[in-house]
């Protein structure tokens, strides 16, 4: 019986100690260690075998020695681990540099067994080198309805939800075309082409009627006519204005001319104050928990990294972070959750700032709108309530300022908040700040 007692405490003292890594240099050490379980996912990969045999004894005498470091203390023996734990990170690279090789000669010889083994197993950093998660996902997309990998089927997951998070209300890019053989009418649409004839010239105009800068990119097509200056292909058409964007001297024969073009809210030569301190966007005096803050790990990454959420109840007044002019609402909406399908549907407040970026306001309450588009806000104004609307996981406020790249993304940027204790350069998840 006494055997078995002793037995069981050891079994759990085995088990809760388990993940206790060396304290010394933890940050550096403590990845390392991790990933000696996740390389040997790898081990059936035979070109990756020997390499990752040589990192898992590696690694676990690096271990042993850092244990024993945290019970010497002693400096030298510390020193010395230092320089063990730097070798096991070049080792650790360097074999994350030939399963990426391994993955690029799969998608070559389009070998989908082997690329299935490669990436279907966490491992830090196997995604991060851009051109290989851009190839690695094209060839999956291209191939996943034989055999899906649950890593790059997160991966799709996570770019739809941030597509779906950000794309309605200010990362859309709106497309159209002009062809000379059917109108020669000015379109509808907000940022539309119009033509004069001026004998044997055409004009081509390109007016905005936005109350807001766009970045436009676009491609012609010509027969019999030549331009009289090479045109740029991406430029930015200011607010409610015209611009003239080439001219035409028409040639003998059938002429035509065609143009597709698209563009995007902002302009991408505005470049934001970075001295500009934001008070957050509640009233003065209360404050609100941050439940995801910069680079979150649920949808604040690539072009909204730099959002924040705030937890709020529904009908919370919100105030203007910085002054401007609103140039985009939505309240009509009542409907909201936790699914793709309600991307279209939340409530918002864009707001124009005098640098040319934009601030957004959003999943307001329905009706929960008090501005309107052209209106000038003071920061500090009250603009509105928020809400739950559109794609969300409860009630809270998103709240983030961006501006445009190109004429096909925007992207968020990083600001500082002023609150009741000073400076905020970079707001935490978990914390409460007080709005001054």
């Amino acid at each position: 019986m006494i055997f078995r007692i002793v037995f069981f405490f050891l079994t759990i003292s085995g088990l809760l100690n388990a993940d206790v890594y060396p304290k010394t240099f933890a940050r550096l050490g403590t990845p390392l260690y991790k990933s000696v379980e996740q390389t040997s996912a790898f081990l059936s990969i035979q070109t990756l075998k020997v390499e990752i045999e040589k990192f898992d004894k590696e690694a676990k005498n690096t271990r042993i020695h850092g244990e024993n470091v945290d019970i010497s203390k002693n400096k030298k023996d510390i020193k010395k681990y230092l320089l063990e734990l730097r070798k096991l990170q070049k080792n650790y690279d360097y074999l994350l540099h030939l399963i990426h090789k391994e993955i690029e000669k799969s998608i070559v010889d389009k070998d989908y067994d082997k690329f299935i083994k490669l990436t279907s197993y966490e491992l830090d950093g196997l995604l991060e080198n851009r051109n290989i998660k851009n190839n690695a996902m094209k060839f999956y997309e291209n191939n996943r309805q034989n055999k899906k990998s649950k890593i790059l089927e997160k991966e799709i997951e996570n770019r739809e939800l941030i597509q779906a998070t950000t794309q309605e209300f200010y990362n859309e890019i709106l497309n159209s075309s002009y062809n000379s053989q059917s109108s020669n009418k000015q379109s509808k649409n907000s940022v539309s082409i119009y033509t004069k004839r001026v004998k044997n010239r055409i004009e081509v105009f390109l007016k905005n009627s936005n109350p807001y800068d766009v970045t436009v990119y676009i491609k012609a097509k010509y027969k019999n006519i030549s331009t009289l200056s090479k045109p740029t292909k991406e430029f930015v058409i200011k607010a409610n204005s015209t611009q003239i964007y080439t001219t035409l001297i028409i040639g003998k024969g059938k002429t035509s001319y065609s143009y597709k073009y698209s563009w995007i809210i902002g302009n991408k030569n505005a470049v934001h104050d970075d001295t500009y301190l934001y008070r957050f966007p509640y009233a003065k005096g209360t404050s609100h928990m941050i439940s995801q803050g910069y680079n979150g790990k649920y949808t604040h990454k690539g072009n909204s990294k730099y959002s924040i959420d705030f937890v709020m109840n529904e009908g919370t007044d919100i105030y203007a972070s910085r002054a401007g002019v609103v140039i985009k609402t939505k309240s009509d909406s009542n409907t909201g959750g936790y699914d793709k399908k309600f991307a279209k549907d939340g409530n918002y407040i864009t707001i124009l700032h005098s640098d040319g970026t934009f601030a957004t306001y959003y999943h307001l309450k329905q009706h929960g709108v008090l501005v309107h588009v052209g209106d000038k806000v003071e920061r500090g104004s009250k603009i509105g309530y928020s809400g739950n609307t559109g794609y969300s996981s409860g009630p809270h406020l998103h709240f983030a300022v961006f501006s445009a790249v190109s004429a096909k993304a925007t992207h968020t940027i990083k600001v500082r908040f002023v609150d009741k204790n000073g400076i905020v350069e970079i707001p935490i998840q978990g914390n409460n700040y007080i709005a001054k």
